[in-house]
């Protein structure tokens, strides 16, 4: 028996009505059975330099990858499993999607190549806000009588700690696309003799 609790749920379907759910979710979450603004599948496909599993796109016409959908839990609509307040989990329509296929025996290459696409995304658009912060703290230097233009040691030092906040692999992803910053600069590890960069940022943060 799922175990209920309503105080949490009236918060998750406040948040769920924001991004546009109708029905069933709703409904589920106000009495308590949903209480989370997660994906609950199995395994959540959504990439962490997006959000991960409590990212959420709103509902519109285009449906997004990564829209609130219902799925039928615990008993499955396959074995008979109703779409009630008592039988619904909360999932990304993608992963969704490829939870069926993988269960069904379909094909999902396709959709695997739209998380990728999703992630490189993503890992850009963090680049590009890093990018944004160093610029902008360059100009706040030179507003408050440092100097006339930014040198890379103060770049390096605004870096860091936006830098140390980034998942593993959007940090690995960046490090990759700046060639220029140092290995002192995300870690204290030495590389290994002959070790090359890229090589070297992939052990540490890749695994």
């Amino acid at each position: 028996m799922v175990k209920r609790d309503p105080e949490r749920g009236r918060a998750a379907a406040a948040k769920l009505k924001a991004l546009g759910v109708k029905g069933v979710l709703i409904q589920a979450a106000e009495q308590g059975y949903i209480t989370q603004l997660a994906c609950k599948m199995p395994e959540c496909f959504c990439p962490e330099e997006l959000g991960g599993a409590c990212y959420f796109e709103p509902v519109t016409a285009e449906l997004s990858d990564w829209m609130p959908t219902h799925e039928h839990f615990p008993l499955s609509k396959k074995d008979g499993g109703h779409r009630a307040v008592d039988n619904a989990i909360l999932a990304h329509r993608l992963c969704n999607r490829i939870d069926y296929s993988i269960r069904v025996g379909r094909s999902y290459a396709r959709d695997l190549e739209r998380v990728r696409k999703a992630r490189e995304e993503a890992t850009r658009r963090l680049g590009l806000r890093l990018g944004l912060l160093d610029r902008l703290a360059g100009l706040v230097d030179r507003l408050d009588g440092g100097p006339a233009a930014p040198t890379p040691k103060p770049k390096k030092t605004k870096k860091e700690p936006e830098l140390k906040s980034l998942p593993d692999a959007a940090k690995a992803q960046y490090l990759l696309d700046h060639p220029t910053i140092s290995d002192r600069t995300w870690t204290n590890e030495p590389r290994l003799k002959g070790e090359k960069r890229d090589a070297f940022i992939r052990r540490i943060l890749l695994g």
